[in-house]
């Protein structure tokens, strides 16, 4: 699909599945925040995670980055989603997760690149994700990209 340097783009495939998965909790590396349970966060997000991998649809797919050697660094959950207050059909970012041994090698930034092509192929004018506040170094890489802040949710413990 698509190359960036040493880091290549390509269509996850059925042998993808099991480390796309024991990767997948990474995701909440950054230390969730304390109302929610991080083995809750994980379930949910491998059991989406997996629906996108064996339930083929044409507004969703799972992109792996690898390296030269073929050697799997990441990958990115995408799909279409429909904007609440328009009703606009748009590309949305559901999961991007780095292996630890490829950080700093910009992979996160070809996965990035590799879902705008994605969502601009389908004709989608937009394309979104969700970022927890207190993933800073995330945050940072959104905003590098060009990525704003639309709505922000907010949270209280009720007791």
């Amino acid at each position: 699909m698509a190359h960036d340097g040493s880091v290549s783009i390509r269509p996850a495939r059925s042998g993808d599945r099991e480390w796309i998965l024991a990767l997948a909790p990474r995701l909440h590396e950054f230390g969730p925040p304390p109302w929610r349970s991080r083995d809750v966060m994980d379930h949910a997000v491998t059991a989406s995670i997996d629906e996108g991998l064996t339930t083929p649809a044409s507004d969703q797919t799972v992109l792996i980055a690898e390296g030269a050697d073929r050697e799997p660094l990441g990958f990115v959950h995408l799909h279409g989603a429909t904007d609440f207050h328009t009703g606009e059909r748009h590309g949305h970012v559901s999961d991007i997760v780095v292996a630890p041994a490829a950080e700093g090698r910009g992979v996160g930034a070809a996965l990035m690149a590799a879902a705008e092509a994605w969502a601009r192929a389908r004709g989608f004018r937009l394309l979104s994700l969700h970022v927890f506040g207190e993933n800073a170094r995330a945050r940072e890489l959104y905003e590098r990209l060009g990525y704003r802040l639309d709505i922000v949710k907010m949270i209280k413990t009720l007791r």
